[in-house]
């Protein structure tokens, strides 16, 4: 009795991969979690703490040399002396000599001095700009723009950073305010500047990918940041106290565990922290270090999704590479040990009968799903050596059959072919209507819809036809004939003086021959129709949606509009108004009438057709080459744009220089 369900071959082993799988998923989803949710933690944090040390260092280090430097200047004996006799020729000279000295030895190559009696502010640049015209402006109380000098002489005993705006002079720096003192007397300030510029691309914006860096002070006021529009707008805001707080750039529920964090950091200016906070839905970790010297802080945020490498989860990717390891082997070995050995001699078997031996009979050595599998296959071998010999002889009777009739089928399409070429005008017949001429006709389908005529009198009046009807391939071709006939009895009727005549008269018989009922399958043309005299300068065009291109000698070229009207159709006016237009042009003016087949060709690197624009800047290129030479030019053109695009359409263009 053959086993089946679980107690079957084919449930044990069912069973047991599942239990493997999921064995093996379990623990290595355990371990990728542990092991991720350290290495996220453990190096996003170090990075962070280790990235805010070293800006903290940096920053420091650009600033604390001003620093040093500006309380010198203060200090200067000769300074503090003008300070409190500032009228002296003799000391005024010798102190401008010593803060140009200063104005050498600070990174900006600027200083700032101000006398606290006089109010007056001495200043100059790195251009030495205002050499004999250092005092620039005096500082009044009741001028808001000088509020920064008094809050500084009031508050500050040493020295003070500022990041401020000087209408007076133009400029947003980071401003080094150092008090000038007597003893406990005030006498000024003076110091230097650090352009704000410069200062956030080398100390802000010069982060690594994932690390954005801010300053802040004890307050949380942001003095420098990553954004320079948003730091101008800041340093614009002449109130410190309502310039823009980085609590204020956080999500609300974040802000109160931020100031916290900050309010700890300044109660112990050697500590550098780290915390994580959530920023625009994503966890971030923040690595703050706190600056005692300048009172800032610096405040790195570190996305951990950017900053740590996949090399970190090596290790990750070692415990899931050995659990897929593992599964595989389990697999392999049950598959080897239940299925695969009992299957060898099986596998023999059915490779020569899958090479043609079906008189192979497999023995059946068990009675499980194999022997089960190996018995149906002796059936199916017998049942197939039957029928193979008889569909064999059917097939090649068929393939046969098919040969001969695809055989048929070209042939009488190729003499179809035969048959619509002899429709068409010949060469020779253009060149006795013509200075120069070409024609290009290329069907989808070896036959297919577009056509071109022309007709000429004893007089020397001719007139070309260009056709573009419905449908390609034999439909197309059936077509093209069926509006030539009728073509040819209105011109014979009528003549061929009046072309919009010619177009009527082919609308309404093209009506009564085709008889269309059903809106689905409707057929008609368009069509365009030049005619003129030999030796004339003048032509008359009619169009029914096939426009006339005119090209003049040196010019671009002019689109003369075809009525917007098909012939044929149901939807088409039984009387329709048609318009002639008649053209004076000079000798040797290009004329082209073509279907929208080649217009419409696909190619290029986005497949869309080749259009209007780039065929008429390939005729003006090739307004030298004469028109007979031009089939080539234009082959290579269609060639070179489609690329492995097929052609979509019947594509004809016939070109005539009057």
């Amino acid at each position: 009795m053959v086993k089946v369900g679980w107690a079957g071959l084919r449930g044990r082993f069912l069973l047991l991969v599942l239990a493997i799988f999921l064995l093996v998923g379990a623990l290595s989803a355990f371990g990728f979690h542990r092991i991720s949710e350290r290495a996220v933690l453990r190096l996003g944090s170090g990075y962070a703490t280790q990235y805010a040390q070293r800006q903290q260092a940096r920053i420091q280090a650009k600033l604390e040399r001003e620093v040093v430097l500006a309380e010198k200047l203060v200090n200067s004996p000769l300074l503090q002396a003008w300070a409190q006799n500032e009228n002296d020729p003799n000391l005024r000279k010798q102190a401008l000599r010593e803060l140009d000295s200063f104005r050498n030895l600070f990174a900006d190559r600027s200083y700032f001095f101000i006398v606290d009696k006089s109010k007056n502010y001495y200043f100059n640049n790195a251009q030495d700009e205002f050499r004999g015209q250092e005092l620039r402006y005096v500082v009044k109380r009741d001028d808001p723009r000088s509020n920064w000098y008094f809050d500084t002489i009031e508050k500050v005993d040493s020295f003070a950073l500022h990041v401020d705006n000087s209408p007076q002079l133009g400029l947003t720096k980071v401003w080094i305010n150092a008090v000038v003192k007597e003893g406990t007397q005030k006498l000024g300030l003076g110091g230097s500047g650090l352009d704000l510029t410069e200062f956030l691309k080398e100390v802000v914006q010069s982060s690594d990918p994932g690390v954005q860096t801010v300053l802040v002070d004890r307050e949380g006021i942001v003095q420098g940041h990553y954004d320079s529009e948003l730091m101008a707008k800041n340093a614009g805001i002449k109130d410190e106290t309502k310039r823009l707080k980085i609590f204020e750039l956080l999500e609300p529920a974040q802000r109160a565990v931020f100031q916290q964090k900050l309010s700890s950091l300044t109660t112990s200016p050697d500590k550098i922290d780290h915390f994580q906070i959530e920023r625009e839905g994503r966890q971030v970790i923040v690595g703050a270090a706190f600056m005692p010297d300048v009172d800032w802080i610096a405040l790195v945020f570190v996305d951990p999704n950017q900053v740590i490498e996949l090399t970190q989860f090596l290790p990750i990717l070692a415990v899931l590479g050995l659990a897929l390891l593992v599964s595989l082997l389990l697999i392999s070995y049950t598959i080897d040990r239940l299925i695969l050995r009992r299957l060898s001699k099986l596998t023999v078997s059915t490779q020569e009968i899958a090479a043609g031996q079906y008189g192979v009979d497999l023995e059946i050595d068990r009675n499980d799903e194999v022997g089960q599998l190996t018995r149906s296959f002796n059936h199916m071998t017998a049942t197939v050596r039957d029928y193979t010999h008889n569909l064999e002889l059917k097939v090649e009777e068929r393939t046969e059959e098919l040969r001969q009739s695809n055989e048929k089928i070209m042939d009488s399409i190729h003499y179809a072919l035969l048959i619509q070429s002899a429709l068409l005008a010949k060469p020779s017949e253009l060149k006795t209507a013509f200075l120069d001429s070409f024609t290009f006709w290329r069907p989808r389908d070896i036959v297919g819809g577009d056509y071109y005529t022309l007709y000429t009198a004893p007089n020397g009046s001719f007139l070309l036809a260009v056709a573009d009807c419905t449908g390609h391939g034999v439909p197309g071709a059936f077509m093209s004939m069926a509006s030539k006939a009728l073509l040819d009895r209105a011109v014979a009727s009528r003549g061929l003086e009046d072309p919009a005549d010619l177009l009527v008269e082919l609308n309404t018989t093209l009506q009564e021959l085709l008889q269309q009922e059903e809106p689905g399958s409707q057929n008609g043309l368009d069509i365009g129709i030049l005619y003129g005299k030999t030796g004339d300068s003048r032509i008359r065009y009619a169009g029914a949606r096939m426009p006339l291109w005119v090209q003049r000698p040196g010019q671009a070229i002019e689109v003369i509009k075809a009525d917007r009207c098909s012939l044929g159709y149901t939807k088409s006016e039984a009387q329709l108004r048609i318009t002639n237009h008649d053209l004076d042009l000079p000798r040797g003016t290009r004329l082209f009438l073509l279907s929208d087949g080649i217009l419409d060709q696909p190619g290029g690197p986005k497949g869309f057709g080749l259009g209007p624009k780039r065929l008429q800047e390939a005729f003006l290129k090739w307004e030298k080459i004469p028109l007979s030479a031009m089939n080539d030019h234009l082959d290579q053109m269609i060639a070179e744009y489609s690329g492995s695009a097929a052609q979509r359409d019947d594509i004809t263009v016939v070109g005539v220089a009057l």
